[in-house]
């Protein structure tokens, strides 16, 4: 049974369904699997990957969330300092710049992004260029979760910009189906709570919805492809 971690992140634990996604890349690679983190700020979710099996690459552009320092009166602890990172350094590969300007194309078994499309750090880079950075990242039969942040007002796009914040059924039309088999996908309609962090302290509330899908074999979609109409 995978244990939950506390790996002591300034965030608190990791998402609890991504022990079930843990779990799911476990019994399927049999333990030898990669997996990317976007913006995972001080190891939130990248320590208890690496902590279970997985390989990770952690991208993360403050360089206070990885060497430590304040933030609004908030003590950061270096990532290298954590007990579970020094346990599992082997597996941690930390890389301190924004994973959506680099032009790295890695493929991974999975691709975690949690609360990142929105950042004030990413809000000038258009959104369907975020997405598809993530996607492309996907090895086949590879998955990828995605947790984002929705617009409150989806007609106010001065206080919710098109590159930070998703309307409603958006998210969808960036999966092709003919690569994209889409397991789940919930976007709520009602905001719900969220505790103070470092740049926001006070507890707030979001609109939210994520999406887990499986990327198929584009090998086998592009050969069905080519023989429907008719070149060999």
């Amino acid at each position: 049974m995978i244990r939950k971690v506390d790996v002591g992140s300034v965030f608190g634990t990791a998402q609890r369904t991504s022990y079930e996604y843990m779990k799911l890349l476990n019994e399927k690679t049999n333990g030898n699997f990669r997996t990317l983190v976007v913006d995972d700020k001080d190891g939130l979710h990248s320590i208890p990957f690496a902590t279970h099996g997985s390989k990770v690459v952690m991208y993360e552009p403050n360089e206070v969330y990885i060497k430590g320092g304040v933030i609004d009166d908030i003590t950061i602890t270096p990532i290298t300092n954590r007990k579970y990172f020094k346990e599992n350094e082997s597996k941690i590969e930390i890389r301190n710049t924004n994973f959506y300007e680099s032009k790295v194309e890695d493929k991974y078994d999975f691709v975690y992004c949690y609360r990142s499309l929105h950042e004030s750090h990413n809000k000038k880079i258009p959104m369907k260029r975020k997405i598809r950075k993530l996607l492309s990242s996907v090895k086949d039969d590879g998955y990828i979760y995605i947790f984002y942040h929705m617009a409150k007002n989806e007609k106010d796009i001065s206080n919710f910009s098109r590159n930070q914040y998703f309307r409603k059924g958006e998210m969808k039309t960036y999966f092709d189906p003919r690569v994209w088999e889409i397991i789940t996908i919930i976007e709520n309609d009602y905001c719900t709570n969220h505790n103070g962090h470092p740049y926001h302290k006070k507890d707030h509330e979001h609109r939210v919805g994520h999406i887990f899908a499986r990327k198929k074999n584009t090998r086998l979609v592009h050969k069905y492809y080519y023989e429907i109409i008719g070149v060999r």
